[in-house]
């Protein structure tokens, strides 16, 4: 009697099966996820795998002999103009890297994120950003959050007219004391636009949309020159003589210019970001899923957080492998210059720094710092494009 076949069924497949064998075909990103997965290891095993600390230096009677030294047996990269040995310092270094990297990254990321959603939700929606105290308008003080704010928008308001008229005295001053007649009028007229914008603050109302706001902001970052703006905050906020500079010294100590870096990449990395998710949120705000939210009375914060940003998931994840390559690279570029991070911190920026004067006599300070950046970038690069593609729906991997 024969038996009769039953069809086996076929396993469901998940979006991360599907998204993981899409990965594997990307064969230059998965030769890049083990890259960055040997570099992650390396900055976190660093101090069992480097054969000597970083910063030691040679001591003893002769320690010119340990200065220079080529790659050996014992320095297996050789040994820098302080007798420091090299491949430690390379295995110190990638910490550094790996750590501006996703730091700079995810807080891109993360700023962006709520910057690009803000703009796209409320786009074309002007929300009210000031009311003044004497003015009387239903639903005034509600929400609760709106109430505290509307109180605190009464100090900001008349504390930046205060700041305004602050200023154009002490740009006048002298000149109404010389008897100037241009420093009366200019100064008359601030102050006839202060007193009116004083009186309009009583029972006034000004209205914001976010979007406008947000845009603009980032169209005028955008036009800074980034590397000189980059080379001039970090060399201000390392001065000693400025608050910010001490209160990172003190509270970071030797690690303050890793704190600073990544703080001026911050202000300039979420800006890409911003716009990509704002782009994608004015496209998933007109969804059905999104218009039934709002009947449902969710609030904005939930339709926001909860049903639009996990839609731009896939392309948030390759903005922030693309951007981790980014800040390294940065990151190196400013150490390299002399404005990044300082030594005795070991960086493969730095490293280049003082291996450039020995380019010809010893070659071997700059080459491995020098492909550790090429290789990481690299690495991260491929990653993105790989995410990019194993995401995308349209693929045909």
């Amino acid at each position: 009697m024969a038996t009769q076949a039953h069809p086996t069924k076929a396993k469901p497949r998940t979006f991360f099966s599907l998204f993981w064998r899409r990965l594997r075909r990307h064969k230059m990103a998965m030769a890049g996820l083990v890259v960055i997965i040997f570099l992650i290891l390396m900055a976190i095993f660093a101090p069992w795998i480097a054969p000597y600390d970083p910063t030691a230096q040679p001591t003893g009677e002769d320690v010119g002999q340990y200065y220079f030294n080529p790659p050996s047996r014992e320095h297996l990269l050789g040994t820098d103009d302080l007798g420091r040995d090299v491949l430690s310092r390379i295995i110190y270094g990638s910490r550094i890297s790996l750590l501006v990297g996703f730091a700079v990254a995810f807080s891109s990321v993360i700023l962006g994120t709520i910057m690009g959603t803000l703009a796209g939700y409320f786009s074309g929606r002007p929300l009210r950003f000031y009311l003044g105290p004497l003015r009387r308008e239903r639903e005034g003080f509600y929400p609760w959050s709106f109430a505290l704010w509307r109180v605190f928008s009464w100090f900001l308001y008349y504390g930046v007219l205060y700041l305004a008229l602050s200023i154009a005295w002490a740009l006048a001053e002298d000149g109404i004391q010389t008897g100037s007649l241009g420093s009366y009028l200019g100064f008359g007229l601030v102050l006839a636009l202060v007193l009116w914008a004083a009186w309009y603050g009583l029972k006034g109302e000004i209205r914001l949309d976010l979007d406008v706001a947000i845009s603009r902001l980032i169209d005028f970052m955008l036009t800074i020159p980034t590397l000189p703006l980059l080379l001039v905050l970090s060399a201000l906020l390392r001065d000693p003589g400025v608050k910010v500079g001490q209160w990172a010294q003190g509270v970071f100590g030797d690690a303050a210019s890793v704190f600073i870096i990544i703080a001026i990449l911050v202000l300039f990395g979420w800006l890409g970001t911003a716009r990509l998710v704002r782009g994608n949120i004015l496209s998933l705000r007109e969804q059905d899923y999104a218009t039934a939210a709002q009947a449902l009375g969710a609030s904005d914060a939930r339709i926001m957080f909860r049903h639009l940003v996990p839609n731009t998931l896939a392309p948030l994840i390759v903005q922030a492998t693309l951007q981790i390559g980014g800040a390294i690279l940065v990151e190196a570029a400013l150490s390299f210059l002399g404005f990044g991070i300082q030594p005795p911190v070991a960086t493969w920026g730095n490293m280049l720094t003082n291996a450039q004067e020995y380019i010809f006599t010893a070659p071997w300070l700059a080459l491995p710092p020098g492909f550790m950046i090429f290789i990481t970038v690299l690495a991260f690069n491929y990653l993105g494009d790989g995410l990019r593609d194993a995401l995308d729906p349209r693929s045909r991997l």
